[in-house]
């Protein structure tokens, strides 16, 4: 019986020293489960549902969309996700029993979740400079620009999936040097005229 108790304490040592980091790791460290599941890849597939579903030579439709230019990931994805929502609610508008209709229904739900779980940001114009500079007109087909909102979507799940910290959305300082460099391109092109 004595020769069991080492091993039995040594266990209980090894758990009462196991427990508080595991705990200590979920409450500080990675991104917050309603979070990493999000997005799925069940909505991926909806979303190449609705792609497929589209026109090959179809009409040409005009919509905002981000540039990307030098912002990093996680302030790429705060700034366009707003245009994905913008882009699905005025430009992909299908009769109400549509397969269209409930693909696009469902993916809208997921983006406001998002904003509606704090698993992202809303833009604070208070604090950041709006991205709205980086802003350009763009004219594709609806398939191209499907491809391009399901570009930020597979981008946040990425960001979900690998971030092995919460997810900073303070773009602060990215905005406003994407501003200045907006600024910069700008000037450059309206003094040479080249694009």
């Amino acid at each position: 019986v004595d020769t069991h108790k080492p091993l039995h304490y040594g266990k209980v040592a090894w758990h009462l020293c196991f427990f508080p980091i595991l705990c200590f790791h979920l409450i500080m460290g990675g991104v917050p489960g309603p979070c990493r599941h999000s997005v799925t890849q069940e909505h991926l597939r909806i979303l190449n549902r609705l792609i497929d579903n589209q026109l090959d030579h179809g009409c040409f439709i005009i919509y905002q969309f981000t540039e990307r230019l030098n912002l990093s990931k996680v302030c790429y994805v705060k700034a366009a996700l707003p245009q994905v929502l913008e882009l699905l609610r005025t430009q992909f508008r299908y009769g109400r029993n549509s397969d269209n209709r409930r693909y696009v229904n469902t993916l809208e739900k997921a983006i406001y979740h998002l904003y509606s779980q704090g698993c992202i940001s809303e833009i604070n114009e208070e604090l950041e400079e709006s991205p709205s500079r980086l802003t350009k007109e763009a004219e594709s087909s609806p398939k191209e620009a499907l491809k391009k909102a399901r570009q930020v979507i597979q981008m946040y799940m990425r960001l979900m999936t690998f971030s092995t910290h919460p997810v900073d959305w303070n773009c602060q300082s990215e905005y406003s040097v994407g501003d200045h460099l907006n600024r910069t391109q700008i000037a450059f092109t309206s003094t040479t005229g080249k694009d």
